[in-house]
C-alpha cells in the first residue's frame, strides 16, 4: 500500500494517542473546509475483483467524468468501460496509479458539516457504473459526538446501500485501524479508521464481507451483495471537497456528495 507518511493524532489534535477513537478538536472540523477532521476518520476501501473498478468523478481540471453503459447483469461484461484492474497480488492489493486516471490515488470526496450537536462527514466514491445503471456514487457519512472541551470522537457511520442508509455504531465496527502500523491488521474495534467493504455488482457499502454467495450473478438485495478485501486504497491519500464537483452535473440514477443532505443522510 503507498501512502503519504502521518502524523500522529497526538500531535494533529493534541490527544493522547490511546489506539481507540482518538478525540478531534473542533477546529479541525471548521477550518480549512474539515480536511484535518476529514483525514482523522478517513475510511479505507475495498473491493472484490472483477467489479467495476472506482474512477475519478473529475480531471481536476473542471470536466465530468463520464460514465459507462451498463452490464445488466452480465458477469462478462461487469468491469467493461471501467478503470483496469492491477494485476492481483493478494488480499489487499493496491488500487492506484491506474492508466487513464487523472490522479495516481483514487478520489474520495468529502464534506464537513455541523448538523445541531454533531459534526458530520460524508465521505464518496465515484464509479462509471453499477451493474444497473451508468455512474455510481456510493459511501459513508461518519458522526461525532462532543465530548466536551472542544473535542469529538466517532459516534457512529451511516452507509449508502441501495438508497437506505443503515447506521452503526462506531464501537461494533467489525474492522477499524489507527494508521500505517496496524492496517493490515483484521478484527480491531473502536480504532480511528473504518474499513468499508463495497459490494461487487451494486457497490453498496458494507462493514462485513459476503463471500458464500452472488459472486458471479447478481443479489436480490445489498445485504448478499459480494464483497470481500481484494482491492484497497485509503481514501486519506487523495481527499477532494465536494466543492470541485459542479451542483448541476448530471449523474443519472446515481447522487453526487455535493447535493446530498448529509445531515438528513
Amino acid at each position: 500500500m503507498k501512502t503519504t507518511a502521518l502524523i500522529s493524532s497526538a500531535l494533529l489534535f493534541g490527544a493522547k494517542n490511546v489506539l481507540a477513537n482518538n478525540a478531534i478538536s473542533d477546529s479541525a472540523f471548521s477550518q480549512n473546509s474539515g480536511i484535518a477532521a476529514a483525514q482523522a476518520a478517513a475510511p479505507m476501501w475495498y473491493m472484490a475483483s472483477g467489479t467495476c473498478m472506482p474512477s475519478a468523478a473529475e480531471d481536476g481540471q473542471g470536466h465530468q467524468t463520464n460514465g459507462v453503459d451498463t452490464d445488466n447483469c452480465n458477469i462478462n461484461k461487469l468491469g467493461n468501460g471501467c478503470p483496469p484492474q492491477p494485476a492481483w497480488q493478494g488480499s489487499n492489493t493496491w488500487y492506484g496509479n491506474i492508466p487513464g486516471e487523472p490522479f495516481d490515488h483514487i478520489p474520495t470526496y468529502y464534506n464537513v458539516v455541523k448538523c445541531g450537536n454533531q459534526w458530520k462527514i460524508i465521505y464518496y466514491v465515484y464509479f462509471k457504473k453499477d451493474t444497473g445503471h451508468k455512474s455510481d456514487w456510493e459511501g459513508v457519512v461518519i458522526a461525532f459526538n462532543d465530548q466536551g472541551g472542544g473535542s469529538w470522537t466517532r459516534s457512529d457511520m451511516g452507509m449508502e446501500q441501495d438508497g437506505s442508509h443503515p447506521w452503526i455504531n462506531w464501537g461494533d465496527i467489525n474492522d477499524t485501524f489507527d494508521g500505517d502500523d496496524d492496517w493490515p491488521n483484521w478484527g480491531q474495534k473502536n480504532r480511528d479508521h473504518a474499513k468499508v467493504y463495497f459490494g461487487k455488482w451494486h457497490h453498496s457499502a458494507h462493514t462485513d464481507w459476503h463471500t458464500t454467495t452472488f459472486k458471479n450473478t447478481c443479489p436480490p438485495n445489498s445485504a448478499n451483495d459480494f464483497r470481500n478485501s481484494d482491492y484497497q486504497f485509503w481514501s486519506r491519500d487523495n481527499l477532494r471537497h465536494v466543492s470541485v464537483l459542479n451542483p448541476s452535473w448530471d449523474w443519472g440514477k446515481a447522487g453526487s456528495p455535493v447535493n446530498i443532505d448529509v445531515c438528513s443522510f
